[in-house]
């Protein structure tokens, strides 16, 4: 069973709040629709930790892995590390 994608959405019972809880559920809506849309269309992985906030994420980026060499740091005793470049990941 996949519960990557599962999430607990808490009733509020006070009128007030719920009202509030809505109007910003349609503002955050409003305000990444755009950008969630572009990111989408580039294959782009979208998540939403809290109300008004974003964050984006290219999946190629689960093809690297931290440099063996450099341990991740992208220098060795030499100087800037030749197996990454001084980046610290390299592909798979």
């Amino acid at each position: 069973m996949d519960v990557s994608n599962i999430t607990r959405k808490s009733t509020v019972r006070n009128p007030v709040r719920r009202l509030l809880a809505g109007l910003l559920e349609v503002l955050d809506a409003w305000a990444f629709a755009e950008l969630d849309a572009r990111a989408r269309g580039q294959g782009w992985q979208v998540r939403r930790p809290a109300p008004l906030m974003r964050v984006y994420r290219a999946p190629e980026f689960d093809t690297y892995v931290r440099c063996a060499a450099c341990e991740g740091e992208g220098v060795t005793r030499r100087g800037l590390c030749r197996a990454c470049l001084g980046l610290g990941r390299v592909r798979r």
